[in-house]
């Protein structure tokens, strides 16, 4: 998940600087917008000398390409990095000039590889019979082209560079960009490293502090077992002694009434053993598919005598179509959900008092198969909601408190969960949600 997030934080932050190098490139090109602007302004009044030095000399007649190249010459001089000439379709490029050239000498030949792009533009411009303009783009220059009929069949072009963005600037722009990115990937790096190093003191405390709780918890869980086994023995103690103290005509009554008690104590401390060994082992279901209607009743059904016997009515209410909709699903372990659905009703028979009514119900609620027990007692004490399914807390008389730490052990180990229904205004809902496969 770090590495991920990592990867996503690098990205976006490479995709910043390409956002900066684009945008400092947009800010060039409009700079660069008003320069090739201002260079067609000047081509077109370059080309209306060239247009009136041919009409007024009559250089065609009278002084040859001496004087034409003049005429381009004076066209071009007032104007800083252009250069020129003149176009026939019979003669091509002929009477360049480039008056204002910064190399060493006189340059007096046209640009070879711009000759293609000359010739299109001079014969489109005599074609249309007006002036035609073309730019070709660049990252460190643009190239303005223009062409313009001079007479019926001379065409005038001129040719001149705009820097979009200058060299030095240029390449002081891509040095910051790059110790940007730089600098936006070591500190990604080292902000990486400081999170693993976090992470891995996070663990290490972490570990540390589950560690405490379950030694907290054990303490507490130990405190509790030994007064749920101190308080049999002591009982034991009370009566044996009691017998033993008896004079000859009681101590066999008395002996019988502390055996009696030594039973039933020690009957007790099984059962409280019994339930800490099933909490205590890892819970692993075998879920298997259940024919729902009848198992619901067999759990109802095993506890029906009791609840009669304490003067409580039961109810299954179990969803119509639910049986169909999970027939050859495997939902549960049968066998660990059966002790869950004994212990809840268990509980509700121990806490409904005379002539209350207890529910056994299930139905599915989207991904989930919803089971609950309810009954109409008195509820569970608002003090002990929030321990109700830890270990060794009970509400009731003679009760081990591990009955529902075991329920909850099961329903987490098919991946669910259980919950006390605070909502309710009377008795107790205890609802278990399951994952539907």
């Amino acid at each position: 998940m770090l590495k991920r997030d990592l990867s996503w934080l690098w990205a976006a932050i490479a995709a910043m600087v390409m956002a900066l190098i684009w945008l400092l490139l947009q800010l060039g090109r409009q700079g660069a917008d008003a320069q090739v602007a201002s260079a067609r302004a000047r081509a077109a009044v370059i080309c209306q000398i060239m247009r009136s030095g041919v009409e007024r000399m009559n250089v065609r007649q009278t002084g040859g390409e001496a004087l034409e190249r003049a005429v381009v010459d004076m066209a071009l001089r007032e104007d800083a990095g252009f250069e020129g000439g003149l176009w026939t379709t019979q003669r091509g490029v002929y009477a360049y000039a480039f008056p204002t050239y910064d190399g060493s000498g006189v340059k007096n030949d046209a640009p070879a590889a711009e000759l293609p792009r000359i010739a299109a533009l001079s014969q489109q411009a005599l074609a249309g019979g007006a002036a035609v303009f073309d730019v070709r783009p660049g990252l460190r220059e643009a190239v303005v082209y223009s062409a313009c009929p001079v007479s019926a069949d001379l065409a005038g072009w001129t040719l001149t560079r705009v820097a979009t963005i200058a060299a030095g600037t240029l390449n002081h722009l891509v040095l910051a960009v790059s110790l940007l990115l730089g600098s936006l990937l070591l500190a990604g790096g080292w902000f990486a490293f400081l999170l693993t190093r976090w992470g891995r003191e996070a663990q290490r405390l972490g570990a540390l502090l589950a560690a405490s709780e379950r030694m907290a918890a054990l303490g507490s869980l130990a405190a509790g077992l030994a007064h749920e086994i101190r308080n049999p023995l002591g009982t034991i103690r009370m009566k044996v002694d009691n017998a033993l103290a008896a004079p000859p005509a009681k101590r066999e009554a008395r002996t019988d009434a502390a055996l009696r008690t030594t039973l039933l104590q020690v009957q007790r401390l099984e059962t409280l053993i019994s339930s800490l060994l099933a909490l205590t082992q890892p819970f692993h279901p075998q879920r298997t598919p259940v024919a729902l209607d009848d198992w619901f009743a067999q759990r109802l059904l095993a506890h029906a005598d009791a609840a009669a016997d304490l003067g409580l009515t039961t109810a299954l209410a179990v969803q119509p179509e639910l049986a169909q909709a999970a027939r050859g699903l495997p939902l549960f372990d049968p066998a660990h959900m059966a002790r869950v659905i004994d212990n809840l009703l268990w509980n509700a028979l121990a806490h409904t008092p005379v002539g209350g009514h207890i529910e056994l119900g299930a139905a599915r609620d989207g991904e989930q198969l919803l089971i609950w027990v309810a009954d109409d007692g008195n509820g569970v004490p608002p003090a002990l909601r929030p321990t109700l399914f830890d270990p060794l807390v009970t509400g009731r008389e003679g009760g081990t408190g591990l009955g529902l730490a075991v329920v909850r052990e099961v329903v987490q180990a098919h991946g669910g969960r259980v919950s006390l229904d605070t909502a309710r205004q009377r008795g107790t809902r205890i609802a278990l949600e399951l994952p539907w496969p």
